[in-house]
């Protein structure tokens, strides 16, 4: 419950700054003006006149300036993909060095989220409800439990607005990706049966993702890259099924993944 507030509390923050600035950029605006009619009223070609005018003309720039591009703080892709490579790979080396290499099963257990690879034969997909605990050995299939390595990123869609519905889950995923997040500047998202095939394009995390497959192949099924991973977070909470990550290929620096309904 802390965590929830401390993120309204954010946005709330945020939003209280960007009123702030746009309430700066209009008495800007305003001041703009009254240079602007100061100079209509005194114009007489002199140098006093010209620079009332440049005056006037540049601090209406800025205020539309400040208005519609609000300045704050950017973090640079690969500083971005820096910080998550390293916590990927080695959750991966960990599974991959108990023997653990079947393809995770993301599931969502009364709005938990969590990705369940399975250590033993799961005979029926229905009876998988893994809970908190990391190792999950009270149900029929045995197997590791984990907080999937997108679920940051799907919580933050999440505080953001972000709604995901089975009718409208297409459309929801590319406005996620393309405008709430940026994370693609071309996203693509269509269902066929069980299989959800995802292209994106232009991705803000392209060098992650390529990372990491070239550094273990069987990230991308087994727990997934944080990209990949809050697309099948999306497509759980969307439609209510479990989901596990097909498979993922790279083509002329289009990312396709393809996510099966289960």
């Amino acid at each position: 419950m802390g965590n929830e507030g401390n993120g309204w509390q954010n946005i709330l923050r945020d939003a209280l700054r960007k009123d702030g600035m746009r309430a700066a950029a209009i008495v800007f605006a305003v001041f703009g003006l009254l240079l602007l009619a100061l100079w209509l009223a005194t114009n007489d070609g002199s140098s006093m006149s010209m620079f009332l005018a440049l005056a006037g003309i540049g601090i209406i720039a800025l205020a539309i300036m400040l208005y519609f591009f609000m300045p704050s703080r950017y973090l640079r892709d690969d500083v971005s993909d820096a910080t998550a490579i390293s916590s990927v790979l080695a959750l991966n080396k960990v599974l991959s060095s108990m023997l653990v290499g079947t393809g995770g099963i993301y599931t969502n257990n009364n709005g938990l989220v969590r990705v369940f690879i399975p250590i033993t034969p799961v005979t029926d997909i229905g009876t998988l409800s893994p809970g908190v605990e990391v190792f999950d050995v009270k149900g029929t299939a045995k197997g590791i439990s984990l907080v999937p390595p997108g679920n940051g990123l799907f919580r933050l869609a999440a505080g953001m607005g972000g709604v995901f519905t089975r009718e409208g889950l297409e459309s929801e995923i590319k406005d996620v990706m393309e405008n709430g997040m940026e994370l693609a500047s071309s996203v693509g998202v269509r269902q066929d049966g069980d299989n959800i095939m995802i292209t994106l394009a232009g991705m803000a995390n392209g060098g992650m993702c390529r990372s990491i497959r070239e550094s273990d192949p069987d990230v991308c099924t087994r727990t997934g890259c944080p990209v990949c991973s809050f697309l099948a977070c999306m497509a759980v909470a969307g439609t209510g099924q479990k989901v596990r990550i097909e498979k993922v290929e790279e083509s002329d620096r289009v990312l396709n993944i393809t996510l099966r309904l289960l």
